[in-house]
């Protein structure tokens, strides 16, 4: 399969949010990837040809994607399967009998009310250790 790629280059002054920008840019195309190092330039990738459509949206996800920032980082790490994994070991023992009687969506709201938990003890964690 052929790549095509496509550099980008942005007057922003903070760089995005990885995570959003991703999402943003995969709203577009769902076969999108990007390269990028801190600055202005961006180097795309994606599955089939570049149209103007999508040159169009790619450089309107890259300008306008949040700024990165401590909150986003760690709030898009505590949906990271190792650490839904751990949350849902938390839930879990507080009661085994109790885990095993949550329906799925049920253990899932558990686990991922447990990494919202674990977002504010990050931010605790690089504040204060």
């Amino acid at each position: 399969m052929a790549a095509f790629y496509q550099t980008f280059t942005t007057a922003r002054a903070t760089e995005p949010d990885g995570a959003a920008l991703q999402t943003q840019l995969r709203a577009s195309d769902a076969t999108i990837g990007v390269q990028h190092q801190p600055g202005p330039v961006y180097l795309l990738k994606k599955a089939t040809a570049w149209t103007a459509p999508h040159l169009s949206a790619a450089q309107t996800a890259i300008d306008t994607a949040p700024a990165t920032s401590a909150a986003l980082t760690f709030t898009t790490t505590s949906r990271q399967k190792d650490v839904l994994a751990t949350c849902a070991l938390i839930v879990r023992a507080r009661g085994i009998p109790a885990w095993n009687a949550l329906t799925v969506p049920q253990k899932v709201t558990a686990t991922l009310a447990e990494a919202d938990v674990w977002v504010t003890i990050r931010e605790f964690a690089e504040a204060n250790l």
